[in-house]
């Protein structure tokens, strides 16, 4: 009777312990979702936590604190951001190489304020540069693009070549999208990274 009670009770732990999590959650869990299913419909992933799997085209000069991970051809990718929880920067070694990363999507906005907030940003290291160099290299930092060339790649900025072309830009393309969606604003999405893995090539 005992040897009987034992066996149903292991049964039950057993029956309990597979409950918690289901074959598709364990498998959604690890699966990795596409870049350009993401940049597809990225709405549908604010907020929520996936996994991808894509070769790094580039890392940020900073430290590494920022990896671009390429979709289905060049022009296709989605930056990711460090956190202290995975090391607060992807190394060297990763660049060119095969990287699967775990983290959270994340939207950023560009509206009218923003845009004048850049061109004020501008005109003070304009100013500082013109104190410090004098005129002449003021005049050519002036329109000087902003950020590195893969982060305007990925704004869809790589054809422009002046500051003022890429303010304008966001200016007609903020424009275009309040009148076609209601939206005065542009949305650009990333992921907060907590975790990666260099994967075999």
């Amino acid at each position: 009777m005992f040897k009987k009670f034992m066996l149903m009770a292991v049964a039950a732990i057993a029956l309990c312990s597979c409950s918690g999590k289901s074959a598709n959650e364990e498998s959604a869990a690890t699966t990795a979702v596409a870049v350009d299913s993401i940049l597809a419909n990225p709405d549908a992933y604010v907020g929520q936590q996936v996994t991808i799997e894509g070769v790094v085209s580039h890392l940020c000069k900073h430290g590494g604190r920022k990896a671009f991970i390429l979709g289905s051809d060049e022009n296709t990718m989605i930056r990711c951001d460090a956190t202290e929880e995975m090391g607060s920067r992807f190394p060297q070694e990763t660049i060119h190489k095969p990287l699967r990363v775990t983290g959270t999507v994340m939207e950023s906005r560009i509206d009218e304020a923003a845009v004048r907030e850049m061109e004020a940003a501008r005109a003070g290291q304009v100013e500082r540069v013109a104190q410090q160099e004098g005129a002449r290299q003021a005049a050519d930092f002036e329109n000087t693009l902003a950020g590195c060339d893969t982060e305007r790649k990925a704004a869809g900025q790589g054809d422009l070549t002046t500051f003022t072309a890429q303010m304008a830009d966001y200016r007609a393309r903020i424009a275009a999208r309040a009148k076609a969606e209601g939206k005065p604003y542009l949305s650009s999405y990333y992921i907060v990274a907590t975790a990666y893995e260099i994967l075999p090539e």
